[in-house]
C-alpha cells in the first residue's frame, strides 16, 4: 500500500505503525530469547573433559587375528600401534624407575612401580614422543604390587593403550589352540617393554602355556598369573604390557624367569589389574 500525503492517509498509517512497534518489541524479546539459548548452546558444545573412567575389559575381541599371510607382520603392526601410544617410562630424579600403561584421556596411569617414602617429583615420560608431564600419586596397592598415577597436563587428552580381556583366555584357549597361526596347540602373546628412557620397545615374542599361575615377585607369592614361553629373559619387560595379537593389553608382565631355552614370564590378568586400579581410584576419589 503507498503512502499517502492526505490526512485519511497518515491517519490510516498510524496503527501500521503501532503494529511495526510491536513487531520491533516481540523481535526483540525473540532475539533476547534466542540470546539465552545460544549461550545454552555454546556451553553445552564446549569439548566435554577428557575421561577419567577407568576402562573395563574389552568385550569384544579375541586372543588373536588372523590374517592371510604371516602372523608375525600382522601381529607386530598390531601392537605397536595400539601399545606404543599409551607406554610411558615413570621418572623419578632424572632417572626411569619402571614403565607405566595409560589407561584414561585423563591421564590415569598403572605401573608395578610402587613409590615409598616422598612421591615428589615424579613424571610420565611417553616411550614414544618424549612429552614428559608431572605425576602425582593417587593411590597404591603394595600387596598387588601396583600404583596409580595421575599425570598433569592441563586438561589435554593424553594417548592410551587399547585394553583386552583375559578372561577371553579361558573361554577361548581351546579353539585358539585349535585354530592358532599355522601351529596348531599354541596361543601367541607378545611381551612388551622400554629400557631407560629409549623412545623404542622391546618386543619379547611369546607363547601362552598355563593361566592361574604362580610366582614369587620381590619376595611376595602372586597367584592366579598368565604364563609365557618367551624368547628371552629380559628385565625391561617386568611392568609392562602383555598384548595378543590384536594389540590388546591382556597382561602386565610382573616376573621373567629362567634360562636357554626355558625363559618364563609371569604376568597378571587385566581384568585383575583393571579392578585393582578402579579400587585405587575411587578410595582417591572418596578420600578428597
Amino acid at each position: 500500500m503507498q503512502e499517502s500525503d492526505s490526512t485519511q492517509g497518515r491517519e490510516a498509517a498510524r496503527p501500521g505503525r503501532a503494529v511495526k512497534l510491536v513487531a520491533g518489541a516481540a523481535a526483540g524479546l525473540l532475539a533476547l530469547a534466542a540470546g539465552f539459548g545460544l549461550t545454552r548452546l555454546v556451553a553445552s558444545s564446549r569439548p566435554a573433559p577428557p575421561s577419567s573412567v577407568i576402562p573395563s575389559p574389552a568385550k569384544s575381541g579375541g586372543v588373536f587375528t588372523e590374517d592371510d599371510d604371516d602372523r608375525g607382520q600382522d601381529g607386530e603392526s598390531s601392537i605397536l600401534a595400539s601399545t606404543l601410544p599409551g607406554l610411558v617410562h615413570i621418572m623419578s630424579g632424572g632417572q626411569s624407575v619402571g614403565i607405566g600403561l595409560v589407561l584414561t584421556p585423563s591421564g590415569k596411569v598403572l605401573t608395578t612401580y610402587v613409590p615409598s617414602g616422598g612421591t615428589a617429583g615424579l613424571r610420565a615420560r611417553y616411550v614414544r614422543s618424549g612429552a614428559t608431564f608431572r605425576a602425582t600419586v593417587l593411590g597404591t596397592d603394595p600387596a598387588a604390587g601396583l600404583a596409580l598415577l595421575q599425570m598433569e597436563g592441563g586438561g589435554l587428552a593424553f594417548s592410551t593403550l587399547e585394553v583386552g580381556n583375559s578372561d577371553s583366555l579361558t573361554a577361548d584357549a581351546a579353539a585358539s589352540r585349535q585354530h592358532s597361526y599355522h601351529v596348531p596347540g599354541e596361543v601367541f602373546d607378545t611381551a612388551v617393554g622400554s629400557t631407560g628412557t629409549s623412545d623404542g620397545v622391546i618386543i619379547n615374542t611369546g607363547v601362552l602355556i598355563a593361566l592361574n599361575q604362580t610366582a614369587t615377585v620381590a619376595g611376595k607369592t602372586r597367584t592366579g598369573l598368565l604364563q609365557s614361553r618367551l624368547q628371552t629373559a629380559s628385565a625391561d619387560v617386568v611392568g609392562g604390557p602383555l598384548v595378543n595379537l590384536n594389540g590388546q593389553v591382556i597382561g602386565i608382565t610382573v616376573a621373567g624367569a629362567g634360562t636357554g631355552l626355558a625363559i618364563s614370564g609371569y604376568a597378571m590378568p587385566i581384568n585383575q589389574a583393571l579392578a585393582i586400579a578402579r579400587q585405587m581410584d575411587s578410595r582417591a576419589r572418596h578420600a578428597s
